[in-house]
């Protein structure tokens, strides 16, 4: 069975959260709609003073500002941000079984986050002093880092080195020795991480050397985008982070051939699904009620900001995430929707069937 809407009832989406709170809002697809677009650039009642080119200041309706970001890279689409982060999930797992059998000694990695950044902001966030190994992908050249936490890497050493691999002291400087020994868990880590994409042509991943400082990554500016992973690792009562810096656009023939595995899997699935449509559907079930979840993912709010959040507060919402709302059917997300409303209750539109 499956619901239809009415076509008498008075179905709305909401466009953005630009407008104010509890203001009418139209179809965000819908051209018959009477309610115009919501400004871009802020609330009508705001100005901000613009310089004409003839050289005169005046001050301009903030809905008349459009903005727009020059000289960075596109990040993923919603659908392959996810499809990466599940790859790179299901790899580290791989990954902590292969280098706990190397190390004797139980590692475990959990990825934490994915996401696009520049490398002035990840040198800002990460500091200096750092133990970051250097490493190029063939044939994609691209040249990306790889920072083991010093506690972490010092963990590891002590239990190469014939330790029961538990924390040691982190303020003193990593020995020659025991660089060597990270480079070669980090050589095995990148190695079976380059492996593990069915690229058209295998993946090799070679050390081009170490480096404390995060601004000299050999990047074209401060401003080039790379894909940030933060990794959780433990190794007996040593628990700290491995970063993972991959350029956006050394990565891009990748992303674009596991975009196609992607699709054609998908295809297969639609034949399948195709298959199962045959099957006589029992009536006893029509009247089972499955409860489904509407949500938003990836949401962030400051620490500071959690703890003084009280009853009437509002939480901004990027206006693109009311057409990205996830439907999730037995904890596994099945369809993205558009929120908006319908005879005066909140609704969500199925726009199309999510594809991982």
């Amino acid at each position: 069975m499956s619901w239809r809407i009415d076509p008498n009832s008075e179905v709305r989406l909401f466009r953005d959260m630009t407008s104010p709170v509890g203001a009418p809002v139209g179809f965000a697809d819908d051209p018959a709609s009477d309610v115009g677009e919501a400004p871009e650039g802020g609330s009508p009642e705001e100005s901000i003073p613009v310089h004409r080119p003839d050289g005169t200041l005046e001050d301009v309706p903030a809905s008349a500002i459009q903005h727009f970001t020059i000289g960075k890279q596109a990040s993923m689409s919603s659908t392959e941000v996810h499809r990466f982060q599940q790859q790179n999930a299901l790899l580290l797992r791989s990954l902590s079984s292969r280098l706990s059998l190397f190390l004797r000694s139980e590692l475990m990695f959990e990825q934490v986050s994915l996401e696009v950044t520049d490398l002035g902001q990840f040198s800002k966030e990460i500091g200096t002093d750092r133990h970051m190994v250097l490493f190029k992908l063939h044939p994609l050249e691209a040249i990306g880092a790889l920072d083991i936490a010093k506690p972490l890497g010092l963990t590891i050493a002590d239990r190469m080195l014939g330790g029961k691999g538990f924390a040691v002291n982190p303020d003193r400087t990593i020995r020659e020795v025991e660089t060597a020994l990270i480079d070669q868990v980090a050589q095995i880590f990148l190695r079976e991480w380059a492996k593990f994409w069915n690229f058209e042509e295998p993946l090799r991943a070679s050390l081009l050397g170490n480096e404390s400082d995060p601004t000299h990554i050999p990047a074209a500016s401060m401003e080039e985008t790379f894909y940030h992973i933060a990794i959780d690792a433990e190794m007996g009562d040593c628990i700290d982070q491995v970063q993972m810096l991959l350029p956006v656009r050394g990565l891009e023939p990748l992303l674009r051939h596991l975009a196609q595995q992607t699709h054609s899997g998908t295809e297969d699935e639609e034949d399948e699904i195709y298959e199962v449509e045959h099957v006589k559907w029992k009536p006893m079930y029509d009247k089972v009620k499955v409860p489904l979840v509407a949500q938003w993912t990836d949401l962030s709010i400051l620490t500071r900001e959690l703890l003084h959040l009280k009853e009437g507060d509002i939480i901004p919402i990027d206006p693109k995430r009311l057409n990205q709302v996830e439907v999730q059917l037995a904890g596994m997300t099945k369809y993205t929707g558009s929120l908006g409303s319908l005879d005066k209750k909140t609704a969500v539109q199925i726009r199309e069937t999510f594809k991982p």
